[in-house]
């Protein structure tokens, strides 16, 4: 169930940009009711990522090393796991 509403996705610490979005063909009717709405372009610390599709986003990690989270602002989300580490040496 929890793939099937968009998901705020948000990677602490710095910002990034949005590269590129790509939308599974099965999911292209309800993706186009919001797509319009969507702002890639500058810098963003959340991404709004819909059902069926994924974001490419371009990231430096310039100032800092170690373990920084991705997780979804859904609340019940996050509770239930969509949480990860992601390690920069």
């Amino acid at each position: 169930m929890m793939m099937d509403m968009p998901h705020p996705m948000h990677l602490h610490g710095e910002q990034f940009q949005i590269i590129k979005r790509e939308i599974n063909p099965s999911s292209q009717e309800n993706y186009q009711s919001v797509a319009a709405g969507f702002i890639n372009a500058g810098w963003k610390d959340v991404v709004l990522v819909m059902p069926g599709e994924k974001v490419t986003v371009l990231k430096p990690f310039n100032d800092f090393k170690g373990v920084f989270m991705v997780h979804c602002h859904n609340l019940e989300h996050e509770d239930l796991g969509m949480m990860r580490d992601l390690l920069v040496k």
